[in-house]
């Protein structure tokens, strides 16, 4: 029971590191997929991984507009720096609910007493 909890905590740790930031990521996950034997926890961290390259080349291509539309003689028009609002703010919006999503899905997956794997169905 002591090593669920252990797991469960692993787990969160590795999640709110890759929200927060990719060095903070690259220290746990990188440990977690290293030294870690848990087949199932390295399977989470590099489903953090995915995920945390998926939001850091979103945020890179609006950064790469915003850069670009600077070039412009009126450094932004209007309905160009209202779209990079719109777009930075969804993906900050979706960023947070993907994030969200994914610990609760582990915390929630329950473990089959006898055999110590998770069950999908939480009936």
């Amino acid at each position: 029971m002591n090593s669920t909890w252990n797991k469960k905590w692993k787990t969160l740790l590795l999640w709110m590191s890759s929200y927060l930031s990719i060095v903070a990521y690259a220290l746990v996950g990188g440990y977690v997929i290293v030294k870690n034997e848990d087949e199932d926890l390295k399977k989470t961290a590099k489903i953090a991984l995915v995920i945390t390259m998926i939001f850091s080349g979103l945020s890179a291509l609006l950064s790469l507009y915003s850069q670009i539309a600077s070039f412009s003689n009126n450094y932004y028009s209007s309905a160009a720096y209202d779209f990079y609002s719109v777009c930075s703010s969804l993906v900050s919006i979706a960023k947070i609910v993907v994030y969200a999503v994914f610990v609760i899905m582990e915390l929630v997956k329950k473990e089959d007493a006898s055999t110590g794997e998770k069950n999908s169905d939480n009936v």
